[in-house]
Formats: structure tokens, sequence, C-alpha cells
């Protein structure tokens, strides 16, 4: 089951009011939660630009004056549900990284690829929004979608200091690396097999270790 999408259909209950009712703090927190999974299921069946705040509100169950008092906007929340996907994403490659044994370059990258091909199936709509709809939403939706790349750029750089060559090379190898790599999962999304994703492993490892042996 998806952490990162999902829309909340009316024959489910709401969130709980009166003298149920949630803690404050504990309702907005939901209620955030709600818009940043309902943005990246609009976004992921009806492309960024295609998508409106009421697509979001509609799926996530809250009012538009919720989704204004915790947005500026539909980029705004797009962004921080990027975001969100981004860190989660990121913390699943670094727990995975942790338990690996054989310290080997190609025994840790292929563990990184696992995890990051894993997730990325598990996360299809947080996966076709960041890798394909996040240009559609201009200059800040670049930007982010640079900074997510940068993001695993860093990481390579690191894992070829630890495990590979030792050396710190110029950082334009490290983003042609999971530029590719994003590539590729990029077609296996357009083509609707996102599930499929995690029989990339080998083609991924084998990649990262020529660049980075």
């Amino acid at each position: 089951m998806s952490t990162l999408s999902g829309s909340f259909p009316k024959s489910e209950p709401g969130l709980p009011r009166g003298r149920t009712s949630l803690d404050p703090v504990d309702a907005i927190a939901a209620q955030r939660s709600r818009l940043l999974r309902a943005v990246v299921s609009a976004v992921a069946e009806k492309g960024y630009q295609a998508t409106t705040i009421a697509d979001i509100v509609q799926r996530a169950r809250v009012s538009r004056s919720v989704m204004y008092r915790e947005f500026d906007g539909k980029l705004d929340c797009f962004l921080a549900a990027i975001e969100s996907g981004r860190e989660l994403v990121t913390s699943r490659i670094t727990d995975a990284m942790a338990e690996v044994s054989d310290a080997s370059l190609e025994a840790v990258v292929r563990t990184i690829s696992r995890s990051y091909l894993e997730t990325c199936a598990r996360e299809p709509d947080h996966t076709r929004a960041w890798v394909l709809e996040l240009a559609a939403a201009g200059p800040a939706g670049i930007e982010a979608r640079d900074r997510y790349l940068d993001g695993f750029a860093a990481l390579m750089r690191d894992l070829d200091r630890e495990h590979g060559s030792g050396l710190s090379r110029p950082n334009e190898h490290y983003v042609a690396l999971v530029g590719g790599i994003t590539e590729l999962v990029g077609r296996e999304v357009r083509a609707g097999a996102a599930a499929d994703l995690p029989h990339l492993e080998g083609a991924l490892t084998a990649a990262a270790v020529a660049m980075l042996r």
C-alpha cells in the first residue's frame, strides 16, 4: 500500500469531529497528510497541468479553507509532497545501506539499487509525479527535480569515496550517472510498468559499478 499517495473516497469515514474529535494538532497533521497524498494521486492520474485545487481537496476530503491554510496553492502543495517523498526514498536507501555487511562496491550499489527500485515500485504515483511531472510545474518544479537528482548524485559521490575509486570527481560525473538511471525509470513508468521496476536492479548495479570503480 502506498505511503505517499491516495484518495479518500466518500464511502470512508472522514476525520472525527465533536466529542470524539482529534487533538487539534493531530487533526491539522492528518489534514496536511491527506492533502500531500491527494496531490500526488491527482498529478499521477491527470498530470500536473490538468490537476486542479478541486481535484486535490475532493480526494483529500478536506475543505478549500484547509487547503489554503496549509499551502499557498497547487504548486506549493505539490512541491511539499515531492519533498516528503524524497525524504522517504532517501531514508529507505539509508536504512538499507546500514544493513549491508559486505562493504564491497558491488554489494553496496546493489543494495542501493534494490532499495530504490522497490520503493519506486511501491510508490508508483510518487515516482511518476517526480520523474515525469515535476518539469511541468515550471521553474520551481525544475528546481525541485534538480534537487532530487543532486541528492542522489551526492549519495553516489560519497559511495565513490568510500567504496569506489576513493576520489572525488566532478559533480557532473555523478549527475550523469543518476540522470541515466532516472531516464531508465521514467521509460518504465511511461510504459505503465512501474511494478516491474525491480527487474532493472542488474542494469543499474552494473552501470554504477562501471562508473564508480
